[in-house]
């Protein structure tokens, strides 16, 4: 899509972007958890984009791939993650839609390993 296709009243949906941190545990070692990024867009237009199954590990594992577009930002990256409905989601690519620093159009996937 072109940047012109995009407005503020498409952003309806409630999204939280995440980075896994480390916590000392107190004991010399630490622990991972995932930390809301401050700063981040909160709100997004989300669209499927495609879905399956994969069978591994004797088990049948269902994928989702999802699109979607927030307000330009240059807090997050394709290590982060996003929570939609409280289902988390890896970042896989990040487009600066026509590099006018206006909007991203994220592609996420849910299912798989990080």
């Amino acid at each position: 899509m072109k940047c012109c296709d995009y407005n503020a009243g498409m952003l309806k949906e409630p999204l939280t972007f995440q980075r896994v941190t480390r916590a000392s545990d107190n004991a010399g070692g630490f622990t991972e958890t995932w930390a809301k990024i401050v700063g981040s867009p909160e709100r997004g237009h989300v669209r499927s984009s495609s879905g399956g199954e994969r069978f591994g590990a004797d088990r049948v594992e269902g994928t989702a791939r999802l699109r979607v577009t927030v307000r330009y930002t240059d807090k997050i990256s394709e290590r982060d993650a996003v929570l939609i409905r409280g289902v988390r989601h890896n970042i896989r690519f990040i487009n600066n839609v026509e590099f006018a620093d206006k909007w991203l159009e994220i592609e996420v996937e849910r299912g798989v390993a990080t």
